[in-house]
């Protein structure tokens, strides 16, 4: 729903753009980590996060390469470091440390539907520091994955 804009015929008229591609694309990586995380090798987990980040980094080095061969560089201004450093502290270590902990915890069929919430906080972001304006959608949206995330991460009582 927030993905689509509340526009269902989105779907069958090819109107959703690449960026959302991309975001659905990240998405099934992340179910498929968080899937994969009960088979992960007993190590520290700050090992396993500079290992999946470095996998990663090595991924998006071609990219680089081209976007700098191109002429494309970053400007090292004092936003562009403080959006750096908060993605390395919170977007991408304590991120990391809380969903894995939370998948040790209750196991990843029960964390799974957490992962539906990054369309929520990444709207409801947009909406509050990027001025993105507040649609019906955003609000049916935020509804429904609230719902199913509660409904999906409820303990199932009398099942043996």
């Amino acid at each position: 729903t927030i993905i689509l804009r509340g526009d269902l015929g989105a779907l069958v008229s090819n109107r959703v753009n690449r960026g959302d591609v991309m975001f659905a694309g990240a998405v099934m990586s992340f179910g498929l980590y968080s899937a994969l995380m009960s088979r992960r090798p007993k190590t520290h987990q700050l090992s396993l996060i500079s290992f999946t980040i470095g996998c990663g980094a090595l991924l998006l080095l071609p990219f680089s390469i081209w976007e700098f061969s191109t002429g494309l560089s970053p400007k090292f201004d004092v936003l562009t470091v403080g959006t750096l450093i908060y993605v390395v502290i919170f977007a991408s270590t304590l991120a990391y440390l809380f969903f894995n902990r939370g998948i040790a915890l209750i196991g990843p069929n029960r964390a799974a539907p957490f992962l539906h919430l990054v369309p929520v906080f990444g709207s409801a972001m947009a909406i509050l520091l990027l001025g993105e304006q507040p649609r019906l959608f955003h609000l049916a949206g935020y509804v429904l994955v609230l719902a199913g995330v509660v409904i999906a991460s409820r303990r199932q009582s009398g099942k043996v």
